[in-house]
């Protein structure tokens, strides 16, 4: 018998295409007891001998399909949200949901990123510009490249950015879609893309300058991104799947990723279908609960020919007293020329280190060294020296 499988992945639907397929007749959230159903699409019959199926349904959103059709359901993986509803503000969220240690942690990489950089944040939610929305989407690319190029990692977004660059400009101007940027005075240090459907917001894509890889940046983009969802009355914060560390601790919820699979009742073979995911997903899932997918990752790490990307090494040290440098031997620079980039990582560092103001650091070349450096701040001052690795 010949017959077709149609795949749709639901979640893009969702908060991406803000579309549902006509084979579900209601979508319901059921934090917020919202239908989110806002478009439709697609044929609301299948042939029999088809099978239609989507990936990547949460389960707090009640699905109903259409009455003359079969629908099973399929575990597929864990998914993260914090759930925002008994909540009117971060303090509250934090006090409600974190021990404190993990609270403290967080107060603490605030106040150094805003006692150490010009830090201001900017959420582009219902207006941007076409030019100003292309000029951060290229740094956003740069950054996201940059980061996963260093892991030696294929990325998914990256794979799909021309989509996402095309969609995302009128989505953000129709606020079904934002677009977080962190900077460090007019340097764009973190991003990131997020997706709204009704009172739930989806934190999609973020990313950080790895420069300023020992402020967390990455802590801090959550944060801030829920702090405005608080301010501006979601529901709902969706960090979608993957056990990443930062998502169990920043969530207080799990909930289930399911795959729906969709036929005729008179089709037999959508019963045998259903088996094979079901067990194709119970020996993926018992893989990933042993680690092999890190394993082959090291793996194929391993074995790539393609040059990776190696941080130059450098030690910072202390200078106790100025006196002993003379000016002479020194010459000051301009760090935020595009010459001097390498100076960022340990500029950042020593800022990190001995809560310097950046706006308040001076830094120097030696003369007759020119792999040495002078990091001077109103406090304390380093000498920086590249070495080979």
């Amino acid at each position: 018998m010949n017959f077709n499988i149609t795949n749709h992945n639901f979640f893009s639907d969702v908060f991406e295409k803000h579309k549902i397929h006509t084979l579900y007749k209601s979508v319901i959230n059921t934090y917020t007891n919202s239908n989110i159903i806002e478009e439709t699409y697609g044929d609301e019959e299948i042939i029999t001998p088809n099978i239609t199926t989507f990936a990547y349904v949460p389960d707090y959103l009640e699905t109903i399909t259409q009455n003359h059709f079969v629908c099973h359901k399929v575990f597929l993986k864990l998914g993260y949200l914090a759930n925002l509803k008994n909540c009117n503000s971060i303090e509250d969220y934090t006090k409600t949901h974190f021990k404190s240690s993990f609270r403290n942690n967080i107060k603490r990489s605030v106040k150094r990123v805003e006692s150490c950089l010009s830090s201001h944040y900017k959420t582009y939610y219902g207006s941007i510009s076409h030019n100003e929305y292309t000029v951060l989407m290229e740094a956003f690319h740069k950054m996201l490249m940059k980061r996963f190029n260093q892991r030696n990692d294929k990325n998914l977004i990256l794979e799909n950015w021309a989509y996402y660059l095309e969609t995302a400009f009128d989505k953000i101007n129709q606020k079904k879609a934002s677009l977080f940027v962190m900077y460090n005075n007019d340097e764009p240090i973190a991003f990131a893309l997020n997706f709204h459907a009704k009172d739930t917001f989806y934190f999609s894509i973020p990313t950080f300058n790895l420069d300023y890889y020992k402020f967390t940046l990455g802590n801090v983009v959550i944060y801030k991104n829920l702090e405005w969802c608080l301010d501006n009355g979601f529901k709902i914060f969706d960090m979608g799947y993957g056990g990443f560390e930062n998502k169990i601790n920043w969530c207080n919820t799990t909930y289930n990723f399911n795959h729906h699979i969709i036929y005729h009742p008179k089709n037999r073979m959508g019963h045998l279908y259903t088996l094979v995911l079901k067990n194709k997903y119970k020996l993926i899932n018992y893989l990933l609960s042993k680690n092999v997918n890190t394993l082959v990752r090291n793996l194929k790490n391993t074995l790539k020919s393609n040059k990776q990307m190696f941080a130059a090494s450098f030690t910072l040290l202390k200078i106790e007293n100025s006196k002993t440098i003379k000016e002479d031997d020194l010459q000051q620079i301009n760090y935020n020329d595009k010459e001097y980039n390498f100076l960022k990582k340990p500029l950042n560092d020593f800022l990190y280190l001995n809560i310097e103001y950046v706006n308040d650091v001076s830094v120097y070349k030696f003369n007759n060294e020119p792999q040495q450096y002078v990091f001077k701040g109103k406090k304390s001052a380093a000498t920086l020296k590249f070495t080979k690795s």
